[in-house]
């Protein structure tokens, strides 16, 4: 009775095979989320640098143009209304500006592995 019939061991099998995949699905789901976050992290880091550079340069901009016109308010509503027109026009295209190549960029993240292992086919195997 120690001996098993082959649909046990078939079974054995397929939990064993079943676990392995499921632990494997776990870790490529671990390692690519580890990989867009610390993208995202990357990216989020640069880009408040830049913002706290382009603040102190717009102030710098609004104040100059204040000195120039005599007002110092005036700058700051010239460079304020540059914005809300810049503001507008991403507004108005934000699909196909934004939105579009956000969902292409997570979408290429995701896939990034597969498409990598799929091979073009050779010379020798078009003919």
């Amino acid at each position: 009775m120690g001996e098993k019939t082959p649909v046990e061991v078939l079974l054995e099998r397929a939990q064993v095979y079943t676990r392995v995949s499921i632990q494997l699905f776990k870790l490529k789901a671990t390692a690519k989320l580890a990989e867009i976050v610390s993208g995202i992290a990357s990216n989020l880091v640069i880009l408040v640098i830049f913002i706290l550079f382009f603040v102190n340069l717009n102030i710098g901009l609004a104040l100059l143009l204040g000195a120039l016109l005599g007002k110092s308010w005036l700058g700051f509503v010239i460079i304020s209304s540059g914005y809300a027109i810049i503001g507008f026009v991403i507004y108005l295209f934000r699909e196909i500006w934004i939105k579009q190549p956000v969902s292409n960029s997570i979408i290429t993240q995701l896939l990034k592995d597969e498409t990598e292992n799929i091979e073009s086919p050779g010379a020798e195997e078009i003919n």
